[in-house]
């Protein structure tokens, strides 16, 4: 079983849930002194050569080094570098303890028990890995049927897109309704902007990107005065899109669903319909500055900064809602979180202002976190719904302003 992850964040997320499958004191195996460790070691001291015979030698050089049977974690990883085993499981250098028999991880347990390193000692501990595996992803027992979404591709894993349409797509957890490539290519790389601009912008050899729209045969506004080429093909979105997520560790993040159905001339008036939309909600808002200097635009959504970088309200509508939220879109997901828990100490004041329940969603498995309220069963679609979702909006929003203003400010 090689480890081979396609983000680091999967390797990491396999060693945690060995470790503490179980486990009632849980290890926190993201901590930067707890890494990886050979234990047959890449660079091997020539104790090893003695000590072995020449076929495990051989077996541990060239077939097992990189399996998971010949790695563990370690906070002494440098101190116990390229030794012998039985160094390796006896060190103890000024008290310090940082041979395996000193560990308390679950991962080290087995080599406590052996003398040597041998392929007949390794096979054991890899059986003994597999088991646990097997406990901890249990194959479940339920029936797979078909259903609607049974299509739904990560986007590394899709045919080309030449030709076709979307029926929507998912990005990190959030389903969005667009048809066409271009739009869910803009809506990605404005969120990986408002991640982390920086990380987007030194990575021109992916994607070039200016605040000069002078620069391009097509341009597009993205956000704050940046442009990209808009003018590209299906085939060159997707592998640019696939660039940049392997950048941002985002690569399991984005599903796409090709649709089934022919093409409709009439279906870019979705487009239309949402611009016209907004277009006329904009001039009713009152009791707040929130949106004054928005334009209408085609999109589901409509964003306006909160005051602080990386937070920002969004009104979104779709087929079956409208919603006001606080998007928590930090570069950094340790301050998106940090952001959320400081918001969430004061959730029952902020509800008291607001005066009711709002949905707290930190999304702990992605970078950005949300605080929502929706109006369900109405259709951006269907314009005899556009009162009531005007009236939701309108009278929400300066109350949900006024909510989370003096506690957003505290945030700095």
């Amino acid at each position: 079983m090689q480890v081979r992850s396609k983000a680091r964040k999967n390797r990491n997320y396999l060693f945690e849930m060995l470790e503490n499958y179980n486990n009632r004191e849980h290890v926190d195996t993201s901590n930067e002194n707890i890494t990886i460790e050979h234990i047959f070691p890449r660079n091997p001291h020539d104790d090893w050569n003695t000590n072995l015979s020449s076929e495990d030698y051989f077996s541990f050089k060239e077939k097992y080094l990189n399996t998971i049977g010949n790695l563990t974690l370690s906070g002494n990883n440098g101190a116990l570098s390229n030794k012998s085993f039985i160094d390796k499981k006896q060190m103890n250098i000024d008290g310090n303890e940082q041979g395996y028999n000193y560990s308390r991880l679950w991962l080290n347990t087995y080599l406590k028990s052996l003398e040597s390193w041998t392929v007949t000692n390794y096979e054991e501990r890899q059986n003994l890995i597999y088991e646990r595996f097997l406990k901890i992803w249990e194959y479940p027992d339920v029936a797979i049927s078909e259903n609607e979404d049974s299509d739904e591709q990560n986007i590394f894993d899709a045919e080309s897109p030449r030709n076709k349409k979307l029926e929507y797509f998912i990005f990190e957890n959030t389903k969005i309704e667009e048809d066409t490539i271009a739009r869910m290519y803009f809506y990605i790389i404005k969120n990986l902007y408002e991640r982390n601009s920086q990380l987007l912008i030194e990575n021109q050899n992916i994607l070039k990107i200016t605040r000069n729209a002078t620069d391009f045969r097509a341009d597009q506004l993205i956000t704050n005065g940046w442009y990209i080429e808009s003018n590209i093909d299906s085939n060159s979105k997707f592998s640019i899109l696939k660039k940049l997520l392997a950048l941002y560790e985002l690569e399991d993040e984005l599903l796409i669903k090709y649709s089934s159905g022919t093409d409709n001339d009439s279906e870019p008036s979705r487009f239309m319909v949402r611009k016209k939309y907004w277009h006329q909600l904009l001039p009713l808002l009152e009791n707040t500055s929130l949106f004054s200097n928005v334009n209408p635009t085609k999109d589901h959504w409509l964003s306006t900064g909160a005051g602080i970088a990386g937070i920002s309200y969004t009104f979104g509508v779709s087929k079956t809602y409208v919603r006001i939220e606080l998007s928590i879109l930090h570069s950094s997901k340790e301050t998106n979180k940090k952001y959320f828990k400081n918001l969430y100490k004061n959730k029952e004041i902020i509800e008291q202002k607001f005066g009711g329940a709002l949905e707290w969603e930190e999304l702990p498995d992605n970078k950005m976190s949300r605080i929502k309220i929706e109006e369900k069963n109405v259709s951006i679609s269907n314009d005899s719904d556009w009162e009531i979702m005007n009236n939701f909006l309108v009278c929400n929003l300066p109350k949900f302003e006024k909510a989370f203003e003096p506690f957003i400010k505290n945030l700095k």
